[in-house]
């Protein structure tokens, strides 16, 4: 398997100007110096205090100003630290896959799942390096099945309302084989909001499940990939994929026997980088159990480049998907 806000008080935006009007009255009458050696006193008087007072009017307006910048950058330091992503619920995960139901009846089979809503937990974690910010997901984490009209089904997992990946896999003669991949992030920065969808087509289809197993066989394959709306250029992603063995994994109290494989992948073109995961696929329809993943993705932007660090783990709750 393949990265809001709290809000604080309204203050000033840095950018904004501050003007302060202070009001000048007249002198009290009978404040004027006489004339004479008594008035050039008084003159220098009415001079020193307009000076005075400019004065304090420029330190007022310096502190307002300073305070203002100060709080601004303070507003916008926060915001950048607390903004996250937050959960999606399985409530939205059905109600979009109710919405986009076709009724077509297909049959579940050995390498086919229950379409529906399955729940997960989990947790992500991922790091850009430029600009640089972290986040955090889960522990909830629906998965949603969904059927194609050629028999293939798709699983998507959502660690977050900004980030989800996803994997579509096809029964062929006795083979489960993974023949697209996609993943979307999204990444708020306060001033400015990233999203972008990467998709994996596989000229050469990975082989999830082989029809007959072999401990320590490794399956080849390889991907070509865009990215969008963020244009990268093609990525070519290739790998191999080793079956480990069997196991037997608890979920909801049920002892489930699983298939163990190791996945390694590299990145180049576009994008440079790798990918490693381990799955665990349910022996009775196909379905991912058990998954981990880490991730090291590095893109071009317009002021150099920027690294995506992640990783990643999910384990299925429930054995029965809400449909």
């Amino acid at each position: 398997m393949t990265g809001t806000p709290d809000r604080t008080p309204d203050a000033v935006a840095p950018s904004e100007s501050v003007f302060i009007t202070l009001p000048l009255h007249p002198p009290a009458a009978g404040a004027r110096a006489g004339r004479g050696g008594a008035g050039g006193a008084g003159n220098g008087a009415r001079g020193a205090a307009p000076f005075r007072r400019r004065h304090r009017v420029a330190l007022i307006v310096t502190a307002v100003v300073v305070t203002v910048l100060a709080g601004g950058a303070g507003a916008f330091v926060y915001e950048w630290n607390h903004t996250r992503p937050h959960e999606l619920s399985s409530a939205t995960a059905y109600q979009r896959f109710r919405s986009g139901a076709t009724g077509r009846v297909m049959d579940p089979g050995q390498l086919r799942p229950h379409e529906g809503v399955y729940a997960y937990r989990g947790a992500a974690a991922e790091h850009v390096s430029f600009p640089p910010k972290s986040q955090v997901e889960g522990p909830t984490i629906p998965g949603t099945v969904t059927y194609r009209p050629d028999g293939c089904w798709i699983l998507r997992l959502d660690y977050s309302d900004s980030h989800w990946q996803s994997s579509t896999y096809c029964p062929r003669n006795g083979d489960l084989v993974e023949v697209e991949r996609a993943g979307w992030y999204r990444w708020n920065f306060v001033a400015f909001v990233i999203a972008d969808t990467a998709t994996y087509t596989c000229d050469q289809q990975e082989v999830a499940i082989p029809a007959v197993l072999h401990i320590g066989t490794q399956y080849s394959f390889s991907c070509k990939g865009t990215n969008n709306p963020i244009s990268t250029g093609v990525v070519t992603m290739v790998g191999t994929n080793e079956y480990v063995g069997p196991q037997t994994l608890k979920i909801a109290g049920t002892e489930v026997v699983t298939l163990h494989f190791h996945e390694v992948a590299h990145f180049s073109g576009g994008q440079t980088g790798y990918n490693i995961a381990d799955t665990w696929f349910s022996t009775v329809d196909g379905l991912p159990v058990r998954g981990t993943w880490k991730t090291t993705v590095t893109s071009p932007t317009a002021l150099g480049s920027s690294t995506l660090t992640g990783m990643g783990n999910f384990t299925l709750s429930s054995l029965v998907p809400r449909s």
